[in-house]
């Protein structure tokens, strides 16, 4: 690994600019998500991908690279053995990564209040961090997904993953879904971070506080068995690491409206307010909740395959 030290012994790398920029825009990913996973701004993440600082934080290597999915090493421009400097170096680097020894003369004298301070500040945090709630150092998080029991093949259906955490303050966190084949993404409320159609993951960068859902609305181009989703939610690998979305897993195909859930061929009291609780205060999804609201006022509801629509029975 090419690592080199500043003044002061802050390990630094010197990353690829245009590897970093050509792996972001293969996994379809922006700058602000980059930005967003290292804590630096989009304005940085630009100078980085052309190369105006390529020595950066070892740190901030390590986030960059996981947030691009690959080693650290991938992402290092590789440099021959002799050409690495040994001492202080005199590289491009941002300003605010600069760590630099003080003068010997310039270091202040602690006196013995001052140290008195120090130790009693450092006992407090000890304190403090022995007494502070267990549940609070490493909150709980849960999620789960809502699917259609069925659904008709080239018809919009919506999705909803409910993402709920106990910690006492606003967490970070990624979620990651990834569509079934023959899947086409429709909408996505909060607007996705990123999306690739090739392998059909999307992925969330959000900060939630309490509770947080996720909703797409996308179709099923073919008609062969069911459609399998599958999800992971993960939080910074020192609050915790990655759970699996929960829930409905599987959609089949049939001729069945997708607010109908068990399938009999009408829309009951229970189910249209399923729809309502989850679906009717998410603006820009795109659902009709008006011919929902017509199948429950009616008797039933049959599907044209001649017009490819719902028909509601009187």
């Amino acid at each position: 690994m090419d690592e080199i030290k500043l003044t002061g012994g802050v390990p630094m790398v010197k990353i690829d600019g245009a590897k970093v920029r050509s792996l972001r825009e293969s996994k379809g990913l922006t700058q602000l998500f980059l930005a967003t996973s290292v804590n630096v701004t989009t304005d940085t993440i630009s100078r980085w991908e052309n190369k105006r600082y390529p020595t950066i934080k070892r740190e901030n290597g390590i986030k960059l690279a996981e947030a691009l999915e690959v080693d650290l090493d991938e992402i290092l421009e590789k440099l021959p053995e002799e050409a690495l400097p040994e001492v202080d170096v005199a590289l491009p680097i941002e300003q605010d990564e600069v760590v630099a020894d003080e003068p010997e003369a310039q270091r202040p004298n602690l006196s013995r209040k001052g140290l008195a301070a120090f130790f009693f500040f450092v006992a407090a945090l000890f304190l403090g961090w022995w007494l502070y709630p267990s549940s609070m150092e490493h909150p709980t998080i849960t999620s789960s997904r809502l699917l259609p029991h069925a659904a008709v093949a080239g018809q919009p259906f919506p999705v909803a993953i409910t993402v709920s955490t106990d910690s006492a303050s606003p967490l970070s966190l990624i979620l990651k879904e990834i569509l079934p084949k023959g899947a086409e993404l429709l909408s996505a409320v909060p607007p996705y971070s990123a999306f690739n159609p090739e392998t059909g993951e999307i992925k969330w960068l959000r900060k939630i506080d309490g509770e947080q859902v996720f909703a797409y609305r996308i179709k099923i181009n073919n008609s062969g068995g069911p459609a399998v989703f599958s999800g992971t939610v993960a939080v910074r690998k020192a609050s915790g690491s990655q759970i699996t979305v929960k829930g409905d897993s599987r959609v089949k195909n049939a001729k069945v409206h997708w607010a109908d859930a068990d399938g009999d061929g009408c829309i009951c009291d229970e189910e249209i307010l399923v729809v309502y609780d989850v679906f009717s205060e998410i603006e820009g999804l795109g659902i009709d909740v008006d011919q929902v609201e017509e199948i429950w006022l009616g008797s039933g509801y049959e599907w044209n395959e001649e017009e490819k629509k719902f028909e509601v029975v009187p």
